[in-house]
């Protein structure tokens, strides 16, 4: 009875399945790893094959698959952030859920890197100089934070990925995909100004990422177009990265003083955190938004200390996290299928939510 049950649990291999579907190994790796530039296969011959699997319930061994050269339909995700994404309110998280869901569509599996950690405790791609993210297919890197020379190190090497977000760091030879922020403030200002307001300050916080770059360069852009000032004034905290003697504001109550001595007709702030701040504010003073004040928000920027749902009021700039997710898979499987493919760089656009806080600019006297 041990026998019977030891023989039970040993793993069925291609040997077997070629013998119940009597043919050689060869042809059975050759329908199991998806070939036909090896060794052609016929059409009755390869549902034989698969007939033998499915009796035998054969599971693919996918790291001999990947020894051999093979494609494990593997997809790995990694991020040099400390976690995962794992709770809804994590700017990252819906980035995740948007690869899982192209993955899954696509018929492949995820694999979350988390373990890949170098001497010093921190998130590594390269473990003792060898590549942990091989064991995948391809990969896709999420999160704000990169390690440069390891991705470009990366790309040197020839191991085909994507990165969610554009960074100046990886160099110039990363496939990326982002959000156009840039359009998406170029719209806001635009709307703003078709409703009257010629007189709008942007509210910045104190970091200076790519991502808010192109906010600052979107709104600046703008403004130039239609020929009004570009007002901005920093949030809490110096930004000597913001051009001109721009103001620096305690807090939110200091900016809605400091608009109404501008005349400022409309505040665009560069974090939907801070442009809920200034909402409950100008209502706990009375200022009626939008009959005295618009307030817009262009997002968040994965800062885990300030993500916050604003009031649904609030008019925020959404980043298509779900649709950058699946687009990087998409682009990804591009990639594993011609080695060879030249770089690609995508932005889609961010959608303007119907908030209340958006309006007319008062009428002057």
């Amino acid at each position: 009875m041990s026998e019977r049950k030891a023989a039970g649990r040993r793993r069925v291999t291609q040997q077997d399945v070629a013998r119940a579907a009597n043919v050689s190994i060869a042809v059975v790796s050759t329908v199991v790893n998806g070939k036909s530039d090896t060794l052609r296969v016929s059409e009755q011959t390869r549902a034989r094959v698969m007939q033998a699997i499915h009796d035998l319930q054969y599971v693919p061994n996918v790291a001999a698959q990947s020894l051999a050269g093979g494609r494990n339909r593997i997809i790995g995700a990694f991020t040099y952030q400390r976690l995962f994404p794992w709770e809804s309110g994590d700017f990252y998280y819906d980035f995740l859920l948007g690869i899982e869901e192209e993955a899954e569509k696509t018929g492949h599996h995820l694999l979350l890197f988390t373990g890949a950690r170098n001497e010093a405790g921190e998130r590594s791609i390269f473990n003792r100089n060898t590549n942990v993210l091989e064991v995948a297919d391809g990969s896709i890197l999420v999160g704000g934070r990169i390690d440069g020379e390891e991705i470009r190190r990366l790309a040197e090497e020839g191991y085909p990925f994507v990165m969610i977000g554009r960074r100046n760091a990886a160099g110039e030879n990363v496939s990326w995909v982002a959000a156009d922020y840039a359009a998406a403030t170029e719209d806001v200002v635009d709307r703003l100004h078709g409703l009257g307001h010629r007189t709008m300050l942007m509210v910045v916080g104190a970091r200076t990422l790519e991502t808010i770059v192109e906010r600052r360069e979107g709104y600046a852009g703008a403004c130039a177009r239609h020929g009004i000032e570009p007002r901005m004034a920093a949030f809490a905290a110096p930004n000597p990265d913001v051009p001109g003697a721009a103001p620096c504001l305690a807090d939110e109550r200091e900016v809605l003083r400091f608009a109404a001595e501008q005349g400022v007709t409309a505040v665009i702030a560069e974090s939907s955190y801070v442009a809920h701040r200034l909402y409950e504010a100008a209502r706990e003073q009375g200022v009626a938004v939008p009959g005295a004040l618009s307030v817009v928000g262009l997002g968040d920027h994965g800062d885990r200390q300030n993500v916050l749902a604003p009031d649904p009021a609030v008019a925020v700039v959404r980043t298509p996290s779900r649709q950058i997710g699946a687009s990087a898979v998409r682009m990804l499987l591009r990639r594993l299928e011609s080695r060879d493919r030249g770089v690609e760089h995508v932005r889609l656009a961010c959608d303007l939510t119907a908030g209340t806080t958006l309006g007319p600019a008062p009428r002057s006297g």
